[in-house]
């Protein structure tokens, strides 16, 4: 790094710290169980992750976040924003010129070796790792303390709990129905019952039928779905497959399974939106519930 470019990082973090000489400390703890301690709210956070972008956003803390991964596009605010290197791993000089106090990346994106070498330049890292709807509410909460004023994002993570609760109050006791959640057609791949997925399908009253496989994502044959005994086959890749199950007597006319496409980009990216996906989703396992009533 040139003089002058650590000049102006010494100077930024001099400011910073001057800007939150009385502001209270903030301490969290991350997805990994690592605390992060800062000596005041950050005012120059990077997001390195989709989600937690959103979520910077919803919990308060936009107006600190000064860049964020290639893939960020949510909120609109987010877009006009400077884009940053995420993968295969962070660009340290890059992050460095944008002297962040604090830097969120995402957990299966981040290694030991990264977070050792940012955290010896000096930098902050929080990682997150949303694997449930109920983990999203706490991730909000969490970030509501980096704002500087928790109330509003504290207000948003409440009501989000308070709409997840109301979705699982509604099909509480409702007739369980067995789902194949189909991630990919060709090589034909499922998803086990580790993720914000797997929890939406179950906050519906739905039981994934892979739900104890040994892999997140195992790859399968057409003949163990089948197996299975699935009500109804929940596609996130399109209407591709739909045919060949129609072909193999999985659903109509010669099988009795529901084929549907799903929207699951709003649940890879485990953020505040995650809840219209759920919806949407419990209104699919509902309608074959109904159905078969």
């Amino acid at each position: 790094m040139s003089s002058l470019c650590r000049r102006i990082l010494a100077a930024l973090f001099a400011a910073a710290a001057s800007a939150g000489a009385l502001a209270a400390p903030v301490v969290l703890d991350d997805d990994w169980g690592r605390r992060v301690s800062l000596p005041a709210p950050p005012a120059r956070i990077v997001s390195l992750a989709p989600h937690a972008t959103e979520l910077l956003f919803a919990g308060g803390a936009g107006s600190r976040v000064v860049a964020v991964d290639r893939s960020s596009r949510y909120p609109a605010a987010a877009r006009a924003l400077p884009r940053v290197t995420s993968h295969p791993q962070p660009d340290a000089e890059q992050l460095l010129a944008l002297a962040p106090q604090l830097v969120v990346i995402w957990g299966p994106g981040a290694s030991r070796a990264v977070l050792e070498r940012l955290q010896a330049l000096g930098i902050a890292v929080f990682v997150s790792e949303p694997r449930t709807l109920d983990d999203i509410a706490a991730t909000l909460e969490r970030f509501a303390q980096l704002s500087g004023d928790p109330a509003p994002g504290l207000a948003a993570a409440r009501r989000f709990r308070e709409r997840l609760a109301s979705v699982r109050a509604r099909y509480a006791g409702a007739r369980p129905v067995r789902v194949f959640v189909q991630i990919w057609s060709a090589p034909l791949i499922g998803i086990a019952d580790g993720d914000v997925i797997g929890d939406a399908v179950r906050s519906c009253a739905g039981v994934n039928v892979f739900a104890d496989a040994p892999r997140v994502a195992p790859q399968l044959d057409a003949e163990a779905v089948i197996a299975a005994h699935p009500e109804l086959v929940i596609a996130t890749d399109g209407a591709r497959s739909e045919q060949r199950w129609r072909q193999l007597g999985l659903i109509a006319p010669r099988g009795t399974a529901r084929f549907a496409v799903f929207d699951a980009s709003m649940m890879e990216v485990p953020g505040p939106r995650a809840l219209d996906a759920l919806e949407q989703l419990c209104v699919e396992i509902d309608t074959v519930r109904r159905s078969a009533r």
